[in-house]
């Protein structure tokens, strides 16, 4: 954006918009935070959540969990003269780092902070359990601490909720909390639909996954991409691929555009049975409707194209892979390498060789001696 622009942007915005900021050159993780803390004595960089997101995520990564606790609790200066949303995203991010305990004490500290807990904040600690991967806290906090802090419950934390009983397999107690929610004169939404949709499906049970489909009809709901993709793929599972063929056109005719995840739920079914010329027509199919290839696709397709003789194909999608950073690991390359010069397409092999050796993060591939 030109320097004009910018500030045509900041007369119509109220508020200049700020430089870039490129946290991402600093080497030194020590020295990251401290610029980081600088910066966020300006509200506007405060109000930069994905920087926030994508610079816990990268401490995290290097599991510099010390650096990330020294991060976020200078940020506590800020959570009384923020909005509830600020608190909201530090509670949120010690969560997706882990490290549910200081989640849980921020929480607890906010009244010192300055700040009154709100549902949002009970949501949002919820949340953290999940990310943490916390899930016995689920259900303690919920069932304790909204009577205890005189905080009203509403349909997203029965989501969380749902979603973390969900995760812990205990489908038939979030089933229950339907029951719940309408004792409580809520309705469920479509997200809490779509999560007991997964779980039982996910999960072998569906039966229970056509009774929630059902709930969903009955309540007028308007089916998402989610909600097609997850029946399709209970479908498929249980070998019924005419009825997920049935869905999916009726899916388009509802004017819901498939996406990549529809597409590899037919890929990947089709590799399982053995359908060379279903998995090649849906492949072509995800191709025109301008969907993109992902790891799925890849790694479903490149050894099964190998094993029925498709060579070329095999090939191509593998260079595909490899220009679009898509993760393919070593060992699926060099296998695909291998069978390659066992079948005596020496050139083919050796071209995927090649290819991956010009990458910027080069493959360690061989090309074996021909039998």
């Amino acid at each position: 954006m030109s320097s004009v622009l910018r500030r045509l942007h900041g007369v119509f915005t109220g508020r200049p918009r700020l430089p870039r900021v490129d946290l991402g050159k600093q080497c030194d993780l020590g020295q990251l935070v401290a610029k980081f803390k600088q910066l966020s004595e300006s509200g506007e960089f405060r109000r930069r959540r994905v920087l926030y997101e994508k610079t816990v995520r990268r401490l995290a990564r290097h599991r510099q969990f010390a650096l990330i606790e020294d991060l976020l609790e200078d940020q506590k200066q800020y959570v009384g003269s923020s909005s509830d949303k600020f608190a909201v995203r530090l509670i949120s991010l010690y969560g997706k780092a882990g490290m549910f305990e200081h989640a849980q004490k921020l929480f607890d500290e906010m009244p010192s902070l300055k700040r009154d807990r709100s549902p949002l904040h009970l949501n949002a600690l919820l949340a953290a359990c999940i990310f943490a991967k916390k899930l016995d806290k689920v259900d303690e906090i919920f069932r304790l601490l909204p009577e205890k802090l005189s905080l009203d419950v509403d349909v997203c934390t029965y989501n969380t909720v749902i979603k973390g009983y969900c995760r812990m397999g205990a489908l038939d107690p979030a089933l229950s909390l339907l029951d719940e929610m309408e004792k409580m004169g809520m309705g469920p939404d479509l997200i809490t639909l779509n999560t007991l949709l997964e779980a039982f499906h996910g999960n072998g049970r569906f039966l229970e996954g056509e009774k929630i489909w059902d709930v969903m009809a009955s309540n007028k709901f308007n089916p998402s991409i989610r909600s097609y993709n997850t029946r399709i793929r209970g479908l498929i599972s249980q070998n019924r691929v005419a009825d997920a063929v049935k869905l999916f056109d009726e899916m388009r005719d509802k004017g819901v555009k498939a996406d990549t995840y529809s597409f590899n739920a037919f890929i990947v079914g089709c590799c399982r049975n053995i359908d060379l010329m279903g998995a090649k027509n849906w492949y072509r199919q995800l191709v025109e409707s301008g969907c993109v290839v992902d790891r799925v696709t890849i790694s479903a397709l490149v050894p099964f194209l190998c094993e029925k003789g498709d060579f070329e194909l095999a090939h191509r999608l593998c260079i595909k892979a490899m220009d679009k950073k898509l993760f393919l690991g070593t060992d699926t390359l060099q296998y695909v390498v291998d069978f390659l010069v066992r079948e005596s397409k020496v050139e083919l092999a050796k071209g995927i060789v090649e290819h991956g050796k010009a990458q910027k993060k080069p493959y360690d591939l061989e090309l074996p001696q021909a039998e």
